[in-house]
């Protein structure tokens, strides 16, 4: 037929490729492609010309800002004793 990779089962559903450990090759280039993917990932949600990035920045500004309200809030109603604000004259 074509390309025959040696295979093992897995829990008994998939074949698997055998790697072997020692192929500094393979890793390098792994890790090579890892390292690109998880760029372009962080590049894509930092990005706030497109639209999902612009939405996402969005997003997280406003939830930065509802929690700093809440905080804000919470001590304030902890607060058993709030300082009276002074007459106006």
């Amino acid at each position: 037929m074509g390309l025959e990779l040696p295979t093992r089962q897995l829990s008994g559903k998939l074949p698997a490729l055998e790697h072997d450990p020692t192929d500094a090759e393979f890793n390098a280039k792994t890790a090579r492609l890892l390292r690109r993917e998880a760029l372009r990932r962080a590049a894509v949600e930092m990005n706030s010309t497109s639209g999902p990035g612009l939405e996402d920045v969005l997003g997280k500004i406003s939830a930065e800002v509802t929690a700093e309200a809440v905080d804000k809030r919470a001590r304030k109603d902890a607060d058993p004793s709030p300082v009276p604000k002074p007459a106006p004259r």
